[in-house]
This record gives C-alpha cells, sequence and structure tokens, in this order.
C-alpha cells in the first residue's frame, strides 16, 4: 500500500498574523515558511521573533521549514519557489499556497509559480484581515510552450544571431521575424532593435 503524502502549506510570513489564522483552517503535516529578510534589524529580528513561536506552539504537531528567498526579483523568486514545488510534488505531498503576508512582490511570486505548476497544486488561498476568512483564489493556466518559448529561450541565453535561431528552430526566416514581432507586441521581447528579453519573458521561459 502507497504510503499517503503529507499535507504541505508554502506561505509568505511577517507578522504571523494571518498564518496563525490560516494554519487551523488549511490543517498542514507541513508548513515551508519563504522568508524574505526586511533589511531593517529590528524588522528582521521581530519576524524571527514569530517563526520562533511558531515553531514552539506546534513542535509536537506541525514540522515548519524556513526558506530564504529573493528580494524584489521576481522570477528569481519565481524559480526558488517551483523547486520547493517540485522536489515537495517528487515526495508525494499535497501542495497548498498561501499568500497573505509579507512584501507583494513575494505573494506575486508565489502565487505566479503556483500557476506555473498548476498540476501540483491542490489549492491557493488569502485570507481576510478582518473576518479571517479564507479566501480560496482561482488558479489561472499560465503556460507557455513551442516555438516561441524554445526562441525566448534562446535570446535569453544570449543566442541573438537570425541564421543561427532559423537552425535551431527549424524555420524560415518570414517565421522567424513574424514569432520575434508577436513575442514584441506580447511583451515578452522589449520593444527595440536589439533582442532583449523582458522580465515577463523571463518569467514565461521558467
Amino acid at each position: 500500500m502507497q504510503k499517503e503524502g503529507k499535507r504541505v502549506v508554502i506561505s509568505t510570513i511577517y507578522e504571523g498574523y494571518a498564518i496563525r489564522h490560516a494554519i487551523p483552517k488549511l490543517s498542514p503535516d507541513k508548513l515551508i515558511l519563504l522568508i524574505d529578510e526586511p533589511a531593517d534589524e529590528k524588522k528582521k529580528e521581530k519576524m524571527y521573533d514569530v517563526i520562533k513561536s511558531l515553531k514552539d506552539f506546534f513542535k509536537d504537531a506541525i514540522e515548519i521549514e524556513t526558506n530564504k528567498i529573493s528580494s524584489y526579483d521576481l522570477p528569481k523568486i519565481m524559480g526558488e519557489v517551483i523547486n520547493i514545488i517540485d522536489k515537495e510534488a517528487k515526495e508525494g505531498n499535497k501542495i497548498i499556497i498561501h499568500i497573505t503576508e509579507g512584501r507583494k512582490i513575494t505573494s506575486l511570486s508565489l502565487l505566479f509559480a503556483a500557476y506555473r505548476r498548476k498540476e501540483k497544486i491542490e489549492a491557493s488561498y488569502y485570507i481576510t484581515e478582518e473576518e479571517h476568512r479564507l479566501i480560496n483564489l482561482p488558479m489561472l493556466d499560465f503556460q507557455f510552450s513551442g516555438t516561441k518559448k524554445i526562441l525566448l529561450n534562446e535570446i535569453s541565453k544570449n543566442n541573438i544571431e537570425p541564421d543561427e535561431l532559423m537552425k535551431k528552430l527549424e524555420i524560415g526566416k518570414s517565421a522567424l521575424y513574424q514569432n520575434i514581432q508577436e513575442l514584441r507586441k506580447e511583451g515578452y521581447l522589449e520593444d527595440s532593435k536589439e533582442l532583449k528579453i523582458t522580465e515577463l519573458g523571463r518569467i514565461m521561459i521558467i
């Protein structure tokens, strides 16, 4: 008989007010807290005090793990979170996302990472401050594949010579330039003569 996986909640955190209310509602076996350290030492100390109190209070009931992540770089944070999601999914765990606390960019990165791994996520939640009510967030389709993804990948590696790109993608010159124009129009490439990938483009090739 196959062992049933853990119920894992991946959550942002700052002051701990939301996660304290979310834990009994989400009933995790394991809690993974994404740590985006504040620059202010007092705020940082306060956050770690909150984490310590959570570990002390739930020590006999919940496994609590912390993961330091990057600050303000949405694509990079997404990549770090996706690695966490993939690891937990590989172990057969059910994954839930909670995004109430912390910097907005961190919450967005966590949510967007969940979109990119939609098939591995059970649900995503936000908890209201007033009533501590869980809001089940829609899981959008955030997939990107085919020729455009390969083209973006190549450009992100600074492979920008038309002949090389045509060879790599196995397409003609007109098809290459059509794809490039569409990627610019859709916001994945900068609107300039040079082939430069945008932040949105970086997100879509993670």
